[in-house]
């Protein structure tokens, strides 16, 4: 299965890559992530718990290439196997829009069935990928919002009140 997103960084492209590979620093946010980090040779492990009892461990290793805009990393081990690719491209000095391709496939036979059938994996990934690009967000004069993101109970976006002369 393929997910993608596209997500912006407060931060310059030189010091995306730190920015989103430093797990300590959201990693308890992560919903439904048992364990996330970063191992001594470089590597990023994680072991997920999804609603239908499936538990997903992976340990991702980073590909070398000579593009230093993008990144590619694929499964060293655990029961998914992965293929991604994140790429960096520089909105303005201190602005990165960041995408991030996956590719995934469960290695159990019957739980890759159950996810075709109810595409939680997907659900999952894509809950997980809204997480990072809310956590990362912050106004950025001149970037739109992301429309999909929640907001607040009132029903107004984060920083905006009620239009004046209104009650709300």
């Amino acid at each position: 299965m393929w997910v993608q997103k596209t997500f912006h960084l407060p931060v310059p492209e030189e010091a995306a890559w730190d920015k989103l590979a430093d797990l300590r620093a959201y990693r308890y946010g992560l919903p439904g992530v048992e364990a996330a980090a970063m191992t001594g040779a470089g590597q990023a492990y994680l072991r997920f718990r999804l609603p239908w009892g499936f538990r997903g461990c992976m340990e991702l290793a980073q590909v070398p290439g000579e593009n230093p805009r993008q990144r590619v990393f694929r499964t060293a081990a655990g029961n998914v196997d992965a293929v991604g690719l994140v790429e960096f491209f520089p909105v303005r000095p201190d602005v990165t829009e960041v995408v991030l391709t996956l590719n995934y496939s469960i290695g159990s036979l019957w739980f890759r069935m159950m996810d075709r059938v109810a595409g939680s994996v997907d659900r999952f990934l894509n809950e997980q990928l809204t997480f990072l690009e809310a956590y990362f967000a912050r106004p950025i004069r001149g970037v739109r919002a992301n429309r999909f993101l929640p907001h607040p109970i009132n029903g107004h976006p984060p920083g905006e009140g009620p239009p004046r002369g209104s009650e709300a």
